[in-house]
């Protein structure tokens, strides 16, 4: 027989794990706007995604800073997945070969 003490433990651990935040949650807590020639470099390699009624392009790509130790990061994801790389460049190449994919 489980004690209620061992119980109590398991669920105070759960309890513990479901509250932390995964990594993709704190890149969208530090999200920023991407500089105008970092947003013009994916529109023009086009890094897109195409929205409404007329197909309006929007950049697939976003950018978020650790506020403890300035480090830049790239994202591009669909419903399905995500990826992160250190430069803008690296996030258009990955939207291309993997992300675009999966949409």
């Amino acid at each position: 027989m489980i004690s209620v003490s061992t119980i109590t433990a398991f669920r105070e651990e759960f309890e513990k794990i479901a509250k932390k935040k995964n990594k993709y949650q704190k890149l969208q807590d530090n999200k920023v706007p991407l500089t105008p020639e970092e947003r013009s470099l994916v529109m023009q390699r086009k890094a897109v995604w195409h929205h409404g009624p007329n197909g309006e392009e929007s950049p697939a790509v976003w950018k978020s800073i650790n506020p403890k130790t300035k480090k830049t990061t790239y994202i591009t994801h669909t419903h399905r997945a995500y990826q992160s790389r250190p430069t803008v460049q690296g996030a258009i190449s990955i939207y291309h070969s993997f992300i675009k994919g999966t949409a």
